[in-house]
């Protein structure tokens, strides 16, 4: 087949969750994708020895907080997660460490050993943004985006003036104006930076949305990959065509109008109604030709920024799971599902991102890691386990990308003698196999992610909500008619949701008028 109602450029979980909602609802739909398997961001492969599975990019997902499985009956398609009891731990070099439970009351417990009132805030602010603002969050992430005097409107009473306060703080603002320990907040501060956040002014909103997350991260059951496969399960039960190892070279545009894409090699695919793309807006608008989209527009776009850190992994396999010193403080640290290490204070989280945007390895790097096979055992054979760290990381190291792959052993070797410090069986005969995954090879495996930038952009107010990618094109369409953006670059961004795909089809199907089988989530209200 070469002629389809819709294309979609681009196979990670987004542009497979649009094209599974419209396949779903009657159109022919066709997903091209660069890489030999569909998913992108959503990838599981045997890096270090043959049958440890290691998750590439994503490994901590909420994607069962939002719509989609449930509408797309995932489960039936093999998708299932595990919720690990404890949730997180961050670990100190003094031996301590604060843990983060399902229940918010064992989580009560571990912030009371460093400060009883961060305890007493935390219960309040669980209670405001985890069970009360449940359903505004998903009205935030899964509905076209809205203007922050829109959204003052919608979001009336003392919850909705408590969560507007914090849209003009920095991260470390939002953090501080609630917590006293310092432990307590290098826990909250690592979080958000482990989901791209730069400490700058706007950024304080993500704080309320870390709340109403924080404990709910699922372990993908036999990997991230499994997210992918159950989502071209759909598309393809409905009629649709996943077609892999193509490179879309052109993004075909007539009269102003979309109508299919031209693959490397001459073959093209012809799309009657619209084409979506996944990709990245710049490279969408590099593909669908500047000139259509006039000079402003392509120029703000150029203007894209990119993330102003990365993430190095070391990725494991081992004879055992790692061993925690800090376990004598706190023995479920050896149960926790996401790792926070590296960072004892502030002050030293600050100087690790400082050194970061100087092109400089950290002189002591930090973030996070996990080892899934605690909570599913297919990840490794019998007995055996995988686990990964992913500290933050420059792009440019030393000034140049290219020295990530000069580099690689030495980095290895430095991850892991770090790494150990906390966890001293890693340097004792249970590591079996081992490899570095860098920022260029994040950039290398999916190309969306200019510059090892892992959630598709950086999150800065000029960047989120209405104004990801640009203003112009904040609503999931383009100036180009029939070419829509369903991909991490817009509202709102990356991480394993499924939103921007899940929105890119609500646009589509809302000017397309079709008739929709699913029931889309209002636009955030609230009230008191």
């Amino acid at each position: 087949m070469s002629e389809f109602d819709g294309v979609i450029v681009g196979g990670g979980h987004n542009g497979l969750t649009c094209a599974a909602y419209l396949a779903k609802a009657g159109l022919s739909v066709a997903v091209v994708e660069r890489n030999d398997v569909a998913g992108g961001g959503c990838s599981t492969q045997e890096l270090t020895l043959p049958g440890f599975r290691h998750n590439t990019h994503s490994s901590y997902h909420f994607l069962e907080e939002g719509p989609v499985p449930a509408d797309l009956e995932l489960q039936r398609y093999g998708l299932r997660y595990v919720y690990p009891e404890t949730q997180h731990a961050t670990v100190f070099r003094d031996g301590r460490a604060i843990t983060v439970y399902t229940d918010p009351k064992r989580t009560a417990d571990s912030f009371a050993r460093f400060s009883k009132a961060d305890a007493a805030r935390w219960l309040e602010l669980y209670e405001r943004y985890a069970e009360a603002a449940r359903g505004l969050m998903n009205g935030f992430l899964y509905s076209r985006p809205l203007p922050p005097p829109v959204l003052a409107e919608r979001i009336k009473g003392d919850l909705g003036r408590d969560m507007m306060s914090y849209m003009p703080l920095s991260l470390y603002e939002a953090v501080d104006r609630n917590f006293e320990s310092d432990q307590v907040r290098v826990l909250f501060k690592s979080f958000l930076h482990a989901i791209s956040i730069e400490n700058v002014p706007g950024t304080g909103g993500f704080f309320p949305r870390l709340l109403s997350r924080i404990a709910r991260l699922g372990v993908p059951v036999g990997g991230a990959g499994n997210v992918a496969s159950a989502l071209r399960a759909v598309v393809e039960e409905h009629g649709g065509t996943v077609v892999t190892g193509a490179h879309v070279e052109r993004i075909l545009v007539d009269d102003g109008r979309a109508t299919g894409v031209r693959l490397a090699g001459g073959d093209v695919l012809t799309a009657r109604r619209f084409v979506a793309s996944a990709v990245d807006a710049p490279q969408t608008v590099r593909l669908a030709g500047p000139e259509n989209f006039g000079a402003e527009i392509t120029a703000k776009v150029e203007d894209y920024k990119w993330a102003g850190h990365s993430l190095v992994t070391l990725h494991l396999a081992l004879d055992e799971a790692p061993r925690y010193r800090a376990a004598e403080f706190e023995p479920d640290v050896d149960r926790a599902f996401l790792v926070v290490l590296g960072a004892d204070d502030s002050e030293q989280l600050g100087r690790t991102f400082d050194q970061i945007h100087r092109g400089q390895l950290p002189d002591r790097l930090a973030g996070n890691g996990a080892c899934p096979s605690l909570f599913d055992p297919s990840y490794a054979p019998d007995g055996k386990h995988v686990a990964f760290w992913w500290p933050w990381a420059p792009y440019d190291l030393g000034g140049d990308p290219a020295n990530w792959d000069l580099r690689r052993e030495e980095v290895g070797e430095r991850l892991l003698a770090e790494w150990a410090e906390y966890a001293p069986n890693l340097a004792a005969g249970a590591v079996l196999g081992k490899r570095v995954f860098s920022p260029l090879d994040i950039e290398r495996h999916c190309v969306n992610m200019v510059r090892g930038s892992h959630h598709v952009g950086a999150y800065e107010p000029s960047q989120l909500g209405g104004n990801r990618p640009v203003p112009e094109m904040g609503q999931y369409r383009t100036p180009v008619d029939g070419l829509y953006l369903c991909g991490a670059s817009s509202h709102p961004g990356g991480s394993v949701s499924a939103a921007p795909g899940y929105n890119g089809a609500n646009a589509i199907a809302e000017d397309l008028e079709l008739e929709t089988w699913w029931t889309p989530v209002p636009a955030p209200r609230w009230s008191e």
